[in-house]
């Protein structure tokens, strides 16, 4: 319904999202036709701002208020005034005024109270217990004081006295009855003369004001994001075209243009045309369709569209405005574009880095594929599960991650029932169905997220394949191309870790296997000799090194004990230990003396190639029985036999004479795998109740602290001198305590010792 005389025309709306369409074009028809006076370009403007105005408020009524609208036009001498009332008085004005939406879930945000503050003279909301009106008042005059002097007091324009609105006469300045808000004209921003922007562009004086130029002096595009300065290109479009709807379709990574914003309601065939990248039945999709490219420097980077619901709605004057707003804010929406690319890229970049690090940072698989699963929810997918080969060939989820952790069985129990697409090789995105063709047995829950969207992406290391990484979405949803190359990314990282950490695995089985065959067994129990050993190996991870002991029966009443250093350490040493220790026992065991296997020992390592050479104490121990005892002058215990190669001499306790320092037991001797045809020879000790025999290897004596060694100034004697009366375990312990004590931090060389104490 609408009336009219000279100078005030009203118009009522239904809320619904072609009302803020008609309302322009109702505001454009009532001016134009009143004949707004002043010169030719400024009345154009002047109607422009109006109409811009009027779209905003009735597009915030219809979206706030939901009520029905009645739209108000008033001309004076100086003024054109507006008002749009609705009957919801209980919800306030927004902030913002959102353009119509096309869906009902889709979040709405708009330009809001900025443009009535740049746009229009004077400009105020009035509320009574039953209606809000919101008006603005816009003067002929350059001044807008002039139009201040004029204005007549009163209600605005079209509001009926008798329907309750509680308004008295209204000027700039003074506040409105009812809680009304009005601004003074020098609280809004200036208004810029002149028709060319920054850029170069020639205007009009209405695209210059919606696209945020000099003339309306509103919106600053460096200011915005790429997807609000979007979003304000084509609300200015289709204000520009006085068009029910505006799309932007822009180039993505790929090139491809795509439809990334919209403002309006537009038909649905529409969208999809805009949606389809051939856009083959955009022609047909609505009665009026408009497009206008955004070039910058002469290529184009998107594409500006509107639409209107009438036949031949627009004109040659609105495809000059649509392409001057394109004009405009192409280059600023380039800028935006490729700022956005660039920090997209940082993002992965970033990312990947971060990936790595954690991945990196562990040998651990069941850590590895954790920290894959949980680096990818919920920032790629909404799910993640690794599937790992198994020894009999099938692939076993072995991680599941989802953002919802009540779902995680639901899911394990799926991604193990469904077989697993046919894999072309490396790569991505592969994509893979989740439905079965028997459901029977599996939970609703799990059927529900059979109809997710799934990729698999092969985790393949060194032209191996060791499973399967897969993502998923809610069901319907696509994998954008960004999120395909950061999954492929992380995947290729995770397969290399993976390998990594099942290489180490494979490599610490093989290693202490062999150490575990190195090592001695359960050191024997001899009557008459308690007996003591240590073992330390430097380096995490190893259980022999370069430091080996072992004693061993060699016939009846008769035992051997060795304990050697070879030189360096690691898996080399622990050949050459595992070497010695078996060349010792099959020649004891074949009769040999000490002094005979010693220099067959010595051959065997320069016959294989003068490897590292290797300092030792062998000897053989015997303990006198107590008729042997009682024949001699003396009274011994235990007879030893002994020869020391080139290794730190072994000390001799007596417990006779307590408190005195401990003695070399032994005089030295050449080290092996060094001189040819070496010959050494036994020498014997004895040993009392009580007596003991310390044996040590150089981890022990060149403990460092500072420029120190422990052994400095026989600091292992000293050590040995308080150990009288200890039984053999104990002064073991309290060697060790004290070569730890002596230094700080690990060791860093192999240890040994051997305790014999005759009792």
């Amino acid at each position: 319904m609408q009336e009219r005389d000279d100078r005030v025309a009203t118009a009522t709306y239904a809320p619904e999202p072609s009302a803020a369409a008609e309302a322009r074009r109702f505001v454009r028809e009532t001016l134009r036709s009143w004949g707004v006076p002043g010169p030719a370009a400024g009345a154009s403007v002047l109607v422009d701002d109006a109409v811009l105005l009027t779209s905003e408020l009735v597009t915030n009524a219809v979206v706030h208020a939901g009520t029905q609208v009645l739209l108000s036009c008033r001309m004076t001498q100086d003024t054109v005034e507006v008002a749009v009332r609705d009957r919801h008085p209980s919800r306030t004005l927004s902030s913002e005024l959102p353009p119509p939406v096309t869906d009902p879930g889709e979040k709405t945000s708009g330009r809001g109270l900025m443009l009535p503050s740049a746009l229009a003279s004077a400009w105020g909301v009035t509320y009574t217990q039953s209606a809000k009106a919101v008006w603005f008042r816009i003067a002929f005059a350059d001044d807008p004081a002039d139009a201040q002097a004029g204005t007549p007091a009163g209600a605005p324009a079209g509001v009926p006295a008798d329907d309750g609105l509680a308004v008295t006469g209204v000027m700039p300045g003074i506040p409105a009855a009812g809680g009304g808000l009005l601004r003074e004209p020098d609280e809004m921003p200036a208004a810029a003369s002149g028709a060319g922007d920054a850029y170069g562009v020639p205007l009009d004086g209405h695209a210059a004001s919606l696209a945020g130029g000099p003339a309306g002096g509103r919106l600053d595009p460096s200011g915005l994001s790429y997807d609000e300065l979007l979003r304000h290109t084509v609300e200015t479009a289709r204000d520009a075209a006085d068009a029910d709807a505006a799309y932007a379709l822009v180039a993505d990574e790929d090139g491809e243009l795509r439809m990334r914003a919209a403002a309006g309601l537009g038909p649905p065939a529409l969208l999809e045309a805009l949606a389809d990248p051939d856009r083959h039945a955009l022609g047909d999709a609505s009665q009026s369709v408009m497009t206008v490219p955004l070039l910058v420097e002469g290529r184009v980077t998107g594409i500006l569209a509107v639409a209107s619901g009438e036949l031949d709605q627009f004109s040659p004057v609105d495809s000059a405005r649509l392409q001057q707003v394109a004009d405009r804010m192409a280059l600023s929406l380039e800028r935006a574009r490729l700022g956005e690319l660039e920090r997209a890229r940082r993002g992965r970049v970033s990312f990947l880095a971060e990936a790595s690090d954690l991945l990196a940072g562990t040998l651990d698989q069941e850590k590895i594929i954790a920290l894959a699963a949980q680096l990818i929810v919920p920032r790629l997918a909404t799910w993640c599960g690794v599937l790992l080969g198994d020894d009999d060939g099938s692939v076993r989820p072995a991680y599941v991650w989802h953002a919802d952790e009540s779902r995680l069985d639901a899911l394990t129990l799926l991604l193990g029932s469904v077989p697993l697409p046919a894999l072309s090789g490396p790569g991505g995105g592969h994509s893979w169905s989740l439905a079965l063709s028997d459901p029977n047995g599996l939970p609703a829950e799990a059927l529900d997220l059979a109809a997710d969207s799934a990729w698999c992406f092969p985790l393949t290391a060194r032209g191996r394949s060791l499973g399967v990484l897969a993502i998923g979405r809610p069901r319907g949803g696509s994998l954008p191309r960004e999120v395909a190359e950061l999954a492929e990314d992380l995947t290729r990282r995770t397969a290399l870790a993976l390998d990594n950490a099942q290489l180490y695995e494979r490599q610490q089985q093989t290693s202490q296997a062999l150490q575990r065959s190195l090592l001695p067994p359960e050191i024997p129990h001899i009557p008459g000799l308690d007996l003591a050993v240590a073992h330390e190996v430097a380096g995490e991870g190893n259980e022999v090194g370069g430091d080996f002991y072992d004693v061993f029966a060699v016939g009846e009443g008769r035992w051997r004990f060795a304990i050697g250093d070879v030189c360096g350490t690691g898996p080399e040493a622990a050949a050459v230990t595992g070497l010695a220790r078996h060349t010792l026992r099959i020649l004891a065991g074949e009769g040999y003396g000490i002094d005979a296997v010693l220099e067959r020992l010595n051959r065997l390592l320069l016959a294989g190639g003068g490897g590292p050479f290797i300092t030792l104490i062998h000897g053989e121990v015997r303990v006198l029985s107590a008729a042997e005892r009682s024949a001699g002058d003396a009274d011994p215990a235990v007879l030893i036999s002994l020869v020391c190669a080139g290794h730190p001499l072994p000390l001799l306790l007596r417990a006779a004479e307590p408190g005195s320092a401990p003695e070399a037991a032994v005089k030295p001797q050449p080290l092996l795998g060094v001189m040819e045809e070496l010959k050494f020879a036994a020498q014997e000790i004895s040993l009392s109740a009580g007596d003991l025999l310390l044996c040590v290897t150089d981890g022990v004596t060149e403990r460092r602290k500072g420029g120190r060694l422990l052994d400095d100034d026989d600091g292992l004697a000293g050590l040995l001198t308080d150990c009288g009366g200890l039984s053999a375990g104990a002064v073991a312990a309290r060697i060790q305590r004290g070569v730890s004590e002596f230094g700080s931090g690990p060791t860093a060389d192999d240890m040994a010792l051997l305790v014999l104490r005759a009792v």
